[in-house]
């Protein structure tokens, strides 16, 4: 196979799988919405961690307490730089009432779906950079 269409081949694949990746995360985002608790909470902690490279990214760690009146301290599934919000601000936090430790900060940047979105469009950059290489390469 000439190397074009290899590197074709390549943007391709790497792109879909993200595509994929990216719609699961938007899938599962919503479902989790549907059956999580809205409560008030605290910001408590923010966990860093290297994101690869130079960048550092924040998990945010929550206090709050269930509709049963359980006090709960979870990590956030979701990371990001910027963090969500700041050490001791209080935030809406979305949880699951099967798992209380399974926890999101109810914004935009914190409830999943936007890194679902940015995934899958980072992964159509891809495919439409692959299948410019295999049009323009062959």
């Amino acid at each position: 196979m000439p190397e074009p269409y290899q590197t074709a081949l390549i943007f391709g694949l790497s792109g879909l799988a993200c595509v994929i990746a990216g719609t699961w995360i938007v899938v599962n985002a919503r479902r989790f919405r549907r059956r999580a608790v809205r409560v008030p909470g605290r910001i408590v902690e923010l966990s860093s961690f290297s994101g690869g490279g130079s960048s550092t990214l924040y998990r945010p760690v929550v206090a709050f307490t269930t509709l049963d009146g359980t006090p709960v301290e979870a990590k956030s599934v979701f990371a990001s730089f910027p963090p969500v919000g700041f050490v001791g601000e209080a935030v809406y936090v979305l949880y699951d009432p099967a798992d209380p430790g399974k926890v999101r900060v109810d914004r935009l940047s914190g409830r999943g779906g936007l890194h679902g979105v940015l995934f899958a469009a980072f992964g159509l950059i891809f495919v439409a950079v692959g299948v410019l290489i295999a049009v323009l390469g062959g």
